[in-house]
Parts: C-alpha cells; sequence; structure tokens
C-alpha cells in the first residue's frame, strides 16, 4: 500500500498521432473484414484489368472497321469521278455532292488547280496537311483528326488518270458514343464485381474462421474460468469437453488441437500442484504462526514480570508477527486467485450496515458512513469486509485517516445501476502518474523511498483490487474535492433475493 505527494500539474493522457490512430485503427479490424476488402480490392483490380482491356480492343475493332469501310467508299467514288471529270462537268459541287458518303460525311475534289466540295461546311483548308501531302505525292492515305473539336476520319485517294486528288471527311461521333456507353458498361460492371467479390471475400473467410473461432471461444472460456455449461459438471467445475478443442476430421486443423488440447492438460496439471502448494502452505505456516503469535501474547500479558528492557523488545515482536501473519495471509491469498481456486460465497447483505460493521469492529470508529438506507446487495461478506478494511487502513497509515465512507448507487451502460463505495481521506493525495502502479504488487512507489515511511509490503491493494474484480467489479483512485484521495470500488448490484 502506499500513498504520495499529489502533483501539482493536471496530467492528460497523451493523444497519438492520427497517422498512429490509423494505423491502430487498420490493426484491430477483424480478419473477416480484411479478407473482404482484399478479396474487394482483387476483384477491383481485375476487373478493371478485363474492362481496360476489353475496351481498348472494342475500341481498336470499330475504329479498324470504320477506317476500312471508309476506304472501300472513297475507292469506290475516286473510280466513279474517274470516268466523269473528264472533261470536267459544269457542276462539280452537284457531282460530288451525289456521291455515296459513309456516316453523313463530306467529299472535297481537288482538279486542275482547282478545289470543290460537296458542301459549304467543308473545304480544302480542313484537310489535314500530312494526308494532303501524301496524297499529292501519289498514294493513298487515311487519318483520324478533330474536325470543329469533334472525332473525325479522313481518307484520300489520287485520281492519276485525271490528275486529280479526292478527299471524303466523315465523323466518327458514332463510334466515340458506342465507346462511351461501353465505357459505363465496363465500368458499372467493375463495379458490381468489386462488390460481389467483397461479399464473397467475407463470406468465404466466416466459413474458414468458423473452427477457429471455436478455438478463440474455447480459449477465452479458459481465460475467464469459466464453467462449462456441460449438464454433467458441477458448480464451480471445469467440464473436459468444454475445455477441449475438437478438429476431428480435419486435416489441417488437428495438429493445432492436439497442441492446445496438451498444453490445457499441462496447466490443468500446474494448476492442480498449485492448489495442493496454497492448501499446503497454508496448513504448515499458519500453525507455527498462530503458535508464535501465542506465545507473543503470552509473555506480553506478563510484561510487568519483565526487566523493563526486554518490554520493548516483546512489542517490537508483536507488532513483527501481526505484520508477519498478514503478509502470509495476503500471499495465500494471491495464491489462491493465481491457482484460479479463489471462489465467492455470496449471500444476501445490507451493504450500509455491513460498513457501518466494519468501521466499529475493526478501530476506525470515527468515520461517519453515509448513503442510502438499506442498500441491499448480494456479496462475499468476508471478501467485502477485508477490502473495506483494507482501504480503511490504508488511509490511516498514509494519509492521516480516512474522512468518510460513502455509498451511492450510479446508472449502469447496461441500463441497469452500479453501486459505488468511496473511502476518502485527508492526506496529499496520489499522483496521476501511480493511480495505477499502486495496486500492483509489492508497488509502494516513493513511499519506498523515505526512511520515515510506515512499513507496508505493498499487497494490500493488490488483494483489495482482487477481490473487488473477483465480484466483476472495479477499483480506481481519484482527487478528493477539497483535497485528499478518494478510493472508490464500483460493484454491481445484484439485489438480495
Amino acid at each position: 500500500m502506499v500513498r504520495t505527494d499529489a502533483d501539482e500539474e493536471t496530467v492528460r493522457p497523451a493523444t497519438p498521432p492520427a497517422g498512429r490512430r490509423g494505423a491502430r485503427a487498420r490493426r484491430h479490424l477483424p480478419l473477416r473484414v480484411r479478407a473482404g476488402v482484399a478479396f474487394g480490392l482483387m476483384s477491383l483490380l481485375l476487373s478493371s484489368a478485363l474492362a481496360l482491356a476489353a475496351h481498348a480492343l472494342v475500341r481498336s475493332s470499330l475504329l479498324s472497321e470504320r477506317e476500312t469501310v471508309a476506304q472501300r467508299q472513297a475507292y469506290t467514288n475516286a473510280r466513279l469521278l474517274r470516268t466523269r471529270i473528264d472533261p470536267p462537268p459544269p457542276d462539280m459541287s452537284q457531282l460530288l455532292a451525289g456521291l455515296q458518303v459513309g456516316g453523313a460525311g463530306d467529299s472535297v475534289l481537288q482538279v486542275g488547280g482547282r478545289w470543290y466540295s460537296s458542301s459549304v461546311q467543308v473545304t480544302a483548308a480542313e484537310v489535314p496537311g500530312s494526308l494532303a501531302e501524301a496524297v499529292a505525292a501519289g498514294r493513298a492515305g487515311v487519318q483520324r483528326f478533330e474536325h470543329f473539336d469533334t472525332p473525325a476520319l479522313a481518307v484520300g485517294v489520287p485520281i492519276a488518270a485525271a490528275g486529280a486528288q479526292y478527299f471524303e471527311i466523315t465523323s466518327l461521333d458514332e463510334v466515340e458514343s458506342t465507346l462511351s456507353n461501353l465505357a459505363r458498361s465496363l465500368s458499372l460492371a467493375a463495379l458490381a464485381a468489386t462488390v460481389v467479390g467483397g461479399v464473397l471475400g467475407a463470406g468465404l473467410s466466416s466459413a474458414i474462421l468458423r473452427p477457429l473461432r471455436r478455438f478463440a471461444l474455447v480459449a477465452e472460456r479458459i481465460a475467464r474460468a469459466d464453467p462449462a455449461t456441460d449438464p454433467g459438471t458441477g458448480a464451480g467445475e471445469q467440464s473436459g469437453a468444454g475445455r477441449r478443442l475438437d478438429a476431428a476430421g480435419d486435416a489441417d486443423l488437428e495438429p493445432l488441437a492436439a497442441s492446445f488440447n496438451e498444453m490445457l492438460d499441462e496447466l490443468d496439471e500446474r494448476i492442480e500442484r498449485e492448489r495442493r502448494f496454497a492448501s499446503d502452505v497454508s496448513h504448515e505456516i499458519r500453525g507455527p504462526v498462530a503458535a508464535l503469535a501465542s506465545a507473543v501474547s503470552i509473555v506480553d500479558r506478563r510484561r510487568d514480570q519483565l526487566p523493563a528492557e526486554v518490554v520493548p523488545v516483546i512489542e517490537m515482536l508483536d507488532e513483527q508477527v501481526r505484520a508477519f501473519n498478514g503478509l502470509v495471509l495476503d500471499l495465500l491469498e494471491i495464491s489462491r486467485f493465481d491457482a484460479r481456486t479463489a471462489t465467492l460465497e455470496p449471500e444476501d447483505t445490507d451493504l450500509l450496515a455491513l460498513c457501518e460493521e466494519v468501521v466499529q469492529t475493526r478501530g476506525f470508529d470515527g468515520v461517519p458512513v453515509e448513503g442510502p438506507e438499506p442498500l441491499p446487495v448480494r456479496v462475499d461478506r468476508r471478501r467485502i469486509q477485508q477490502v473495506l478494511s483494507n482501504l480503511l487502513e490504508n488511509a490511516q497509515r498514509y494519509a492521516g485517516g480516512a474522512t468518510h465512507v460513502r455509498l451511492e448507487q450510479v446508472p449502469a451502460g447496461d441500463g441497469g445501476e452500479r453501486v459505488r463505495v468511496r473511502v476518502e481521506d485527508r492526506g496529499p493525495g496520489v499522483a496521476p502518474a501511480e493511480r495505477e502502479a499502486i495496486f500492483e504488487r509489492f508497488a509502494r512507489g516513493r513511499a519506498s523511498e523515505s526512511p520515515n515511511s510506515p512499513a507496508g509490503t505493498g499487497l494490500g491493494l493488490a488483494v483489495t483490487r482482487q477481490h473487488v474484480e473477483l465480484h466483476g467489479g472495479r477499483i480506481w483512485v481519484e482527487d478528493r474535492p477539497g483535497g485528499g484521495a478518494s478510493f472508490v470500488v464500483e460493484l454491481p448490484e445484484v439485489p438480495a433475493a
């Protein structure tokens, strides 16, 4: 048990950086969620790759087909013009307008140094320069380009017999519209594949992890030392079936189950050895300690017959025997907790009356007890008496004594209520950095650094916390308004039957 000077500055818990909080959140994601996300991402990558490849192939195919059709049409029209432009007709534009050009396109003809067009919307200036140069050199060609900010296709064919150059310009809007619709359809398909992949991944991982979840439930039951729900198991005993893993028929999990069950067998053997050790030590040590205490008590009752210089020695011996007896009892209690042999013996109790009884019978008569009356609960009276006695003794030893014992009922998160017992003192308080450490075993903090501090083993508060946790409660220390410390014991309220 320990009490230290309170720090003047308020210590607030450090807030981790945002990046670290994000990493911690990612680490805490359930495995099933991570598997679903991984499957979803894999589906997204695969479907996106397939969609891009399909779009590229369709685009290449459509444009290639459109170029082939445009070239064939241009060659057909060029052969037709070769027979009609020598000699040139009086209305060349009307002749061009009568030609069939795919995609509602237009045509341009250069003959005898003059340019003719099938529409006022197309002039010689619209023909791409590189294509015009190739046709002028006697080579037919095709070229895609932007025509008035829209995709278009130009085909050029030289008509050598007439010394002419023929060009057709057609729009590719229809092709681009088809490709846009295809892109939207592929995007929706990729999104659907991602969702389906994520759902399937989560479902598959859930099925795969089902045996591991059974393993986890068994491990959790063992960690809590819960009795298995086997109707043939007595109260407080552990069912062998409920504490063992069964992976029969699963070649992948059988080695894990066998190793786990072997570990449990060894653990049970160790717990049984510790249980026997605690029982033996309790019998072997408490007897001599009791005999020693009895002998010291007999000598103390005859102190008037002893030399004056021997009396302080007897008093010191009596004090040391009492401290040793308390240490032995604390160690035995801790050994029971470690061996998981500590059990509750609950009974119907008025908690207010129980606290008043402890205050009156254990030498703390001046400490007032306040709270609602009556306050019926169902607790282990011996353990709660020990909890309150330890806290009152801790306050008397390190903080000048307790000022109040307060009982209150507070709402719980599950809609019920909890009972709190506060033991307040007039001391300097407990430094925030020490408020968790003082409940550890053999931890005395700064009290052990001062030669004038009261003697102690550092086990009282550790045993107190284990008594409280065995009831399903918790204990902590906080500042008391006006100075001092307030040790708070919170217990689940289980009304007396």
